[in-house]
Protein backbone atom coordinates (compact mmCIF):
# COMPACT_ATOMS: atom_id res chain seq x y z
CA UNK A 1 0.00 0.00 0.00
CA UNK A 2 1.47 3.45 -0.95
CA UNK A 3 1.80 6.19 1.66
CA UNK A 4 -0.79 8.04 0.21
CA UNK A 5 -3.12 5.30 0.17
CA UNK A 6 -2.52 4.73 3.83
CA UNK A 7 -3.06 8.40 4.73
CA UNK A 8 -6.20 8.39 3.04
CA UNK A 9 -7.16 5.37 4.73
CA UNK A 10 -6.59 6.82 8.13
CA UNK A 11 -7.97 9.94 7.34
CA UNK A 12 -11.22 8.48 6.44
CA UNK A 13 -10.92 6.28 9.77
CA UNK A 14 -10.27 9.55 11.77
CA UNK A 15 -13.42 11.17 10.00
CA UNK A 16 -15.56 7.97 10.98
CA UNK A 17 -14.72 8.26 14.60
CA UNK A 18 -15.08 11.87 14.54
CA UNK A 19 -18.46 11.25 13.38
CA UNK A 20 -19.80 8.22 15.85
CA UNK A 21 -18.57 10.74 18.33
CA UNK A 22 -20.45 13.06 17.65
CA UNK A 23 -23.48 11.22 16.79
CA UNK A 24 -22.78 9.78 20.20
CA UNK A 25 -22.66 12.98 22.07
CA UNK A 26 -26.26 14.06 20.35
CA UNK A 27 -27.52 11.27 21.66
CA UNK A 28 -26.49 11.42 25.19
CA UNK A 29 -28.03 15.56 25.07
CA UNK A 30 -30.90 14.46 23.88
CA UNK A 31 -31.24 11.73 26.25
CA UNK A 32 -30.95 14.05 29.51
CA UNK A 33 -33.67 15.53 30.33
CA UNK A 34 -34.57 19.34 30.85
CA UNK A 35 -32.66 21.18 33.47
CA UNK A 36 -34.88 22.69 36.20
CA UNK A 37 -34.05 25.14 39.06
CA UNK A 38 -34.36 25.76 42.52
CA UNK A 39 -35.71 29.05 43.66
CA UNK A 40 -36.62 29.41 47.42
CA UNK A 41 -39.96 28.74 48.72
CA UNK A 42 -41.60 31.07 51.45
CA UNK A 43 -44.53 29.01 52.64
CA UNK A 44 -46.21 25.26 52.52
CA UNK A 45 -48.63 23.86 51.00
CA UNK A 46 -50.50 23.45 54.45
CA UNK A 47 -50.44 26.73 55.31
CA UNK A 48 -52.31 28.05 52.25
CA UNK A 49 -55.41 25.80 52.88
CA UNK A 50 -55.88 27.97 55.99
CA UNK A 51 -56.19 31.05 54.00
CA UNK A 52 -59.64 29.87 52.35
CA UNK A 53 -62.50 28.94 54.40
CA UNK A 54 -65.64 30.13 52.72
CA UNK A 55 -64.79 32.44 49.22
CA UNK A 56 -61.99 32.23 46.89
CA UNK A 57 -58.88 34.53 47.66
CA UNK A 58 -57.05 36.37 45.23
CA UNK A 59 -53.20 36.46 45.96
CA UNK A 60 -50.97 39.59 46.07
CA UNK A 61 -48.17 38.74 47.77
CA UNK A 62 -44.72 36.82 46.79
CA UNK A 63 -45.71 33.38 48.01
CA UNK A 64 -43.83 30.60 46.93
CA UNK A 65 -44.77 26.49 47.71
CA UNK A 66 -43.51 23.41 46.87
CA UNK A 67 -44.60 19.47 46.07
CA UNK A 68 -43.77 16.90 44.36
CA UNK A 69 -46.39 15.70 41.17
CA UNK A 70 -49.05 12.84 41.92
CA UNK A 71 -51.38 13.03 38.81
CA UNK A 72 -50.83 12.45 35.57
CA UNK A 73 -52.73 13.74 32.45
CA UNK A 74 -51.23 10.81 30.24
CA UNK A 75 -54.47 8.35 30.07
CA UNK A 76 -56.96 12.09 29.91
CA UNK A 77 -58.84 11.24 33.80
CA UNK A 78 -57.06 14.46 34.78
CA UNK A 79 -57.72 17.26 32.48
CA UNK A 80 -55.58 20.32 31.99
CA UNK A 81 -54.51 19.99 36.03
CA UNK A 82 -51.69 18.72 37.97
CA UNK A 83 -52.05 18.14 41.53
CA UNK A 84 -48.79 18.19 43.62
CA UNK A 85 -48.50 17.64 47.82
CA UNK A 86 -45.96 18.30 50.00
CA UNK A 87 -46.12 16.75 53.91
CA UNK A 88 -49.10 15.40 53.85
CA UNK A 89 -50.85 18.73 52.44
CA UNK A 90 -52.29 19.08 48.34
CA UNK A 91 -53.01 21.23 45.73
CA UNK A 92 -53.92 21.41 42.07
CA UNK A 93 -53.11 23.67 39.78
CA UNK A 94 -55.06 24.50 36.75
CA UNK A 95 -52.47 24.95 34.23
CA UNK A 96 -54.85 25.12 31.39
CA UNK A 97 -52.05 23.24 29.30
CA UNK A 98 -52.32 19.58 27.02
CA UNK A 99 -49.34 16.98 27.91
CA UNK A 100 -48.77 17.90 31.18
CA UNK A 101 -47.63 14.57 31.80
CA UNK A 102 -44.04 15.33 29.49
CA UNK A 103 -43.06 18.49 30.84
CA UNK A 104 -44.88 17.83 34.72
CA UNK A 105 -44.33 13.80 35.16
CA UNK A 106 -45.54 12.10 38.54
CA UNK A 107 -42.39 12.34 40.87
CA UNK A 108 -41.16 15.56 39.75
CA UNK A 109 -40.69 19.07 42.15
CA UNK A 110 -42.65 21.72 41.19
CA UNK A 111 -42.06 25.56 42.30
CA UNK A 112 -45.44 27.38 42.51
CA UNK A 113 -45.43 31.23 42.02
CA UNK A 114 -48.57 32.11 43.83
CA UNK A 115 -48.67 36.06 42.95
CA UNK A 116 -51.53 37.04 40.70
CA UNK A 117 -53.20 33.56 40.87
CA UNK A 118 -56.51 32.65 43.18
CA UNK A 119 -56.86 29.97 45.80
CA UNK A 120 -60.29 28.48 45.52
CA UNK A 121 -61.74 24.52 46.58
CA UNK A 122 -63.83 22.49 44.25
CA UNK A 123 -64.96 19.09 45.65
CA UNK A 124 -63.04 19.60 48.58
CA UNK A 125 -59.76 20.27 46.66
CA UNK A 126 -57.40 22.97 47.41
CA UNK A 127 -57.24 24.90 43.55
CA UNK A 128 -54.76 27.42 42.28
CA UNK A 129 -55.38 29.08 39.26
CA UNK A 130 -56.88 32.73 37.38
CA UNK A 131 -59.91 34.44 39.08
CA UNK A 132 -62.96 32.66 37.42
CA UNK A 133 -65.95 34.40 36.20
CA UNK A 134 -68.62 34.97 39.24
CA UNK A 135 -71.41 33.53 36.63
CA UNK A 136 -69.61 29.99 35.72
CA UNK A 137 -69.65 28.56 38.90
CA UNK A 138 -66.55 27.90 39.41
CA UNK A 139 -64.31 29.46 42.04
CA UNK A 140 -60.95 28.84 40.06
CA UNK A 141 -60.02 29.31 36.06
CA UNK A 142 -57.55 27.76 33.82
CA UNK A 143 -54.18 29.47 33.64
CA UNK A 144 -54.48 28.96 29.95
CA UNK A 145 -51.17 30.15 27.89
CA UNK A 146 -47.61 28.83 28.24
CA UNK A 147 -46.18 31.87 29.29
CA UNK A 148 -48.09 32.63 31.95
CA UNK A 149 -47.52 28.90 33.01
CA UNK A 150 -43.95 29.16 32.59
CA UNK A 151 -44.01 32.80 35.13
CA UNK A 152 -45.77 30.66 37.91
CA UNK A 153 -44.67 27.05 37.71
CA UNK A 154 -41.06 25.77 37.53
CA UNK A 155 -39.41 22.60 37.60
CA UNK A 156 -37.36 22.16 40.18
CA UNK A 157 -33.42 20.23 38.93
CA UNK A 158 -34.09 17.43 41.32
CA UNK A 159 -34.41 13.84 40.30
CA UNK A 160 -38.25 12.57 39.66
CA UNK A 161 -39.02 10.52 43.38
CA UNK A 162 -42.26 7.84 42.92
CA UNK A 163 -45.08 9.27 45.38
CA UNK A 164 -45.94 6.72 48.59
CA UNK A 165 -50.02 7.16 48.64
CA UNK A 166 -51.20 7.37 51.95
CA UNK A 167 -53.10 4.31 53.51
CA UNK A 168 -56.64 4.65 54.91
CA UNK A 169 -59.68 3.54 54.88
CA UNK A 170 -62.98 4.80 54.60
CA UNK A 171 -63.66 5.32 58.31
CA UNK A 172 -60.42 7.71 58.51
CA UNK A 173 -61.37 9.68 55.49
CA UNK A 174 -61.73 13.48 56.23
CA UNK A 175 -62.23 16.67 54.04
CA UNK A 176 -58.60 17.21 55.19
CA UNK A 177 -57.62 13.91 53.08
CA UNK A 178 -58.91 15.75 49.75
CA UNK A 179 -56.37 16.01 47.04
CA UNK A 180 -54.07 13.95 48.71
CA UNK A 181 -53.07 10.53 46.55
CA UNK A 182 -54.71 7.70 48.67
CA UNK A 183 -54.38 4.25 49.12
CA UNK A 184 -57.41 2.25 50.27
CA UNK A 185 -57.64 -1.71 50.15
CA UNK A 186 -59.92 -4.38 50.18
CA UNK A 187 -63.11 -2.90 48.01
CA UNK A 188 -65.42 -4.64 45.31
CA UNK A 189 -67.61 -3.36 42.97
CA UNK A 190 -71.13 -2.69 44.29
CA UNK A 191 -73.78 -1.66 41.39
CA UNK A 192 -76.10 0.34 42.42
CA UNK A 193 -78.39 -0.54 39.60
CA UNK A 194 -79.30 -3.52 37.48
CA UNK A 195 -79.00 -1.52 34.34
CA UNK A 196 -75.77 -0.23 35.77
CA UNK A 197 -72.65 -0.61 33.10
CA UNK A 198 -69.70 -2.11 34.42
CA UNK A 199 -67.30 -0.05 32.53
CA UNK A 200 -65.31 2.09 34.16
CA UNK A 201 -66.65 5.92 32.72
CA UNK A 202 -68.64 7.72 35.36
CA UNK A 203 -69.05 6.95 38.74
CA UNK A 204 -69.31 3.67 40.78
CA UNK A 205 -70.12 2.50 43.93
CA UNK A 206 -66.85 0.67 46.06
CA UNK A 207 -67.29 -1.17 49.41
CA UNK A 208 -65.07 -2.53 51.77
CA UNK A 209 -65.72 -5.47 54.37
CA UNK A 210 -67.83 -2.88 56.62
CA UNK A 211 -70.49 -1.82 53.94
CA UNK A 212 -68.20 1.47 53.91
CA UNK A 213 -68.64 3.02 50.37
CA UNK A 214 -66.46 5.07 48.14
CA UNK A 215 -66.94 5.85 44.51
CA UNK A 216 -64.09 5.97 41.36
CA UNK A 217 -64.68 8.25 39.23
CA UNK A 218 -63.81 8.15 35.43
CA UNK A 219 -63.97 10.31 32.56
CA UNK A 220 -65.73 9.98 29.41
CA UNK A 221 -62.83 10.74 27.41
CA UNK A 222 -60.34 9.06 29.18
CA UNK A 223 -58.11 6.36 27.69
CA UNK A 224 -59.67 3.73 29.59
CA UNK A 225 -63.26 4.90 30.22
CA UNK A 226 -65.13 1.96 28.07
CA UNK A 227 -62.60 -0.59 30.06
CA UNK A 228 -64.28 -3.54 31.99
CA UNK A 229 -64.77 -3.12 36.12
CA UNK A 230 -62.94 -6.31 37.61
CA UNK A 231 -65.10 -8.22 39.66
CA UNK A 232 -62.59 -9.18 42.21
CA UNK A 233 -61.80 -7.68 45.30
CA UNK A 234 -58.80 -4.83 45.04
CA UNK A 235 -57.00 -1.77 46.24
CA UNK A 236 -57.76 1.79 45.11
CA UNK A 237 -55.18 3.98 44.78
CA UNK A 238 -55.83 8.11 43.56
CA UNK A 239 -56.59 11.78 44.31
CA UNK A 240 -59.10 11.85 46.95
CA UNK A 241 -61.99 14.41 46.18
CA UNK A 242 -65.80 14.53 47.99
CA UNK A 243 -69.10 15.15 46.26
CA UNK A 244 -71.08 17.36 48.76
CA UNK A 245 -74.17 17.14 46.93
CA UNK A 246 -77.26 15.09 48.23
CA UNK A 247 -76.01 13.03 51.65
CA UNK A 248 -72.47 13.54 50.51
CA UNK A 249 -69.20 10.80 49.26
CA UNK A 250 -65.62 10.70 48.73
CA UNK A 251 -64.01 10.03 45.06
CA UNK A 252 -61.48 8.48 43.90
CA UNK A 253 -60.29 9.40 40.78
CA UNK A 254 -57.45 7.39 39.10
CA UNK A 255 -54.39 8.42 36.88
CA UNK A 256 -55.01 5.29 34.87
CA UNK A 257 -56.62 1.75 35.13
CA UNK A 258 -53.99 0.44 36.38
CA UNK A 259 -54.76 2.63 39.69
CA UNK A 260 -57.22 0.05 40.94
CA UNK A 261 -55.27 -3.78 42.11
CA UNK A 262 -55.84 -6.65 42.41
Amino acid sequence: MSHLSAYSLTLRLLLLAAVLLLHGCATDFNDTPPQGEEIATTATIRSLHTLIHVAPIHIEQDIVVSGRVTSSDQAGNFYRSVVIEEEGAALELLVGLDALHNDYPIGAKLYVRLNGLTLGRRLGVLQAGLEADPVSGFEVDYIGSKAAVDQHLVRSAERLIAPTPHSLTISELTPSHCGLLVRIKGLRHIPETEEEIPQWSGYHRFEDAFGAAIYSYVRAYADFAEQPIPNEEGVWIGILQYDASGEGRYLIKPNDANDFQL
